[in-house]
């Protein structure tokens, strides 16, 4: 059950805030956010669902969703949600239990967004995911038994996280199936900085300056990312979803020859791939972005000739 807290409004959006109860065994929150337009939804809108990556929180990629409102107008609804740890949710900073849980309670807000949204109209949903985020809708997208209650028409995944460029202490790969409290929770300091996510120095200062964007990572956040990318590229033979994704040529937090391995099962026919080379991690934030977002833009009005 979700809870409205807070209308807001920029120059570009009205926005609604919300919290839903984490599949966490812990209960604690999980904070969402709605970007409409400020006039009238249009009937033949597209609603995009926009998944971030670790530490950071969907606020970091504020500058997406206003070229997207820039171009499409009231035919753009936008749907976010910050994970577990992460900016406005509740819980350990930088902690997860299992990756699961992730997953679920993306599970649970794609939930959430259909009762609120589609029960009484039609809508072209968007998956957009960022690093750890695409890892979470890949997974989710993944469990053919449990359909989520959002299909999208189009996936777009940057730089998402199949292989993470973690070192982690030898004691905790060791002890994946039995870590005790102490050590899952045992902090460690980011082997990266602002300076390894983009060229963009405000960008990068405004990375390092925000007390929601977490500087280090529990151990067993670390080893449930790395378990759950173990075999994620036998998902591509199977994955028919149209896709597109862009990839940077110089990041440093994750390993994109994984991700293009995952491209190589896929079906040409379905997938698109862009690589922007020199470019960090932090695509939608580097100084190539207003290119990115042309490239998403452009994918998704291919919709409507489709």
């Amino acid at each position: 059950m979700a809870s409205a807290v807070k209308n807001q409004s920029t120059a570009l959006h009205r926005i609604e805030e919300g919290v839903f109860e984490s599949s966490f065994p812990e209960k604690t929150h999980i904070f969402f956010k709605t970007y409409y337009p400020k006039e009238e939804l249009a009937s033949n809108a597209y609603h995009v669902i926009f998944q971030h990556g670790m530490i950071e929180y969907h606020k970091r990629h504020e500058d997406l969703f206003n070229a997207l409102r820039l171009r499409f107008g009231n035919r753009l609804l936008i749907s976010c949600m910050d994970l577990y740890g992460h900016g406005k949710s509740g819980g350990d900073r930088g902690y997860i239990d299992k990756f699961s849980t992730f997953v679920e309670d993306f599970r649970n807000f794609l939930s959430i967004q259909y009762h609120r949204h589609y029960m009484d109209r039609y809508f072209t949903p968007i998956f957009i995911s960022h690093s750890l985020g695409g890892l979470v809708t890949l997974k989710a997208l993944s469990e053919e038994s449990r359909p989520l209650a959002i299909d999208p028409k189009l996936c777009v995944f940057v730089n998402p996280c199949l292989k993470p460029k973690l070192n982690l202490p030898k004691e905790a790969t060791t002890l994946l199936s039995s870590m005790p409290e102490t050590l899952a929770k045992v902090r460690v300091p980011l082997i990266y900085n602002g300076y390894d996510l983009s060229h963009d120095e405000q960008k990068t200062r405004e990375f390092v300056s925000d007390h929601l964007i977490s500087k280090s990572i529990t151990i067993k956040l670390g080893t449930e990312t790395l378990n759950a990318t173990k075999d994620i590229n036998s998902i591509s033979y199977f994955f028919n979803y149209p896709t597109l994704f862009l990839l940077s040529g110089d990041d440093r937090i994750v390993e994109n020859e994984k991700t293009e391995l995952f491209y190589a099962g896929m079906d040409k026919k379905r997938v698109r791939k862009v690589n922007f080379p020199n470019m960090r991690h932090d695509l939608l934030n580097e100084t190539c972005r207003t290119q990115a977002f042309e490239e998403i833009i452009k994918d998704i009005e291919n919709l409507d000739l489709a």
